[in-house]
């Protein structure tokens, strides 16, 4: 197959990949406008507060090392729709938080499917291009979301907490997430995973303290 008759297949793959994305980019910055709104419904601190943006940056840091691991052994398209399916329900639970720390707590399952989403996009476009580097409108279009998520984030947000309850920033996520996964069962390819080592559990649970701060 030569890379002409490849790249329709890449657009459609990339523009599928962007709809993915769409939610846990702006999930990094949406939240940060409903910081005071939050501390005043949820009664706490501004110090406690704080952890719903650091719990999710935190738990994407660590999901991060393992999407090597999960892509060899189950497969990149099998991931990439369990962590959509993982980031809707941290969406949802987290807009049906009842306290601080269920909020962070939901916040941070959110953080864990945002990372392994964001590595795989690499892996399902250099298997798509034969591990060669996609064409240059392919890449322009997957990075649109990393670019336009920090602008319409807080835009978004401050429509929201204008019109809508603070639960709402999160709400908004579930209808992109499943449009996104019905998306990747219809057009992602299939592969299989294959037999690998053991994950590194202690590596892993070290891998938080050792985070810069």
């Amino acid at each position: 197959m030569t890379s002409k008759s490849r790249e329709p297949s890449l657009l459609v793959l990339a523009l599928v990949i962007v709809i993915g994305l769409i939610a846990p980019l702006l999930d990094t910055t949406i939240v940060n406008v409903a910081i005071p709104s939050l501390r005043q419904d949820l009664h706490t601190t501004v110090a406690t507060i704080q952890w719903v943006s650091t719990a999710y940056l935190l738990a994407m840091a660590m999901s991060i090392p393992v999407t090597g691991w999960a892509t060899r052994r189950f497969g990149a398209r099998q991931v990439w729709i369990a962590a959509l399916w993982i980031f809707l329900a941290g969406s949802v639970l987290s807009g049906l938080a009842w306290n601080i720390g269920s909020l962070i707590g939901f916040r941070a399952l959110q953080g864990v499917a945002a990372g392994l989403l964001i590595p795989i996009m690499q892996t399902l476009l250099f298997g798509a291009a034969g591990g060669k580097s996609p064409a240059g409108n392919t890449i322009a279009l997957v990075s649109l979301p990393a670019l336009l998520g920090p602008v319409f984030g807080p835009v978004l947000g401050g429509l929201l907490l204008n019109h809508l309850d603070w639960r709402w920033i999160f709400y908004v996520n579930p209808p992109i997430c499943l449009v996104a996964i019905l998306l990747a069962i219809r057009y992602l390819p299939r592969d299989a995973g294959v037999r690998t080592h053991r994950l590194d559990w202690t590596g892993l649970l070290l891998l938080s303290p050792g985070w810069p701060r």
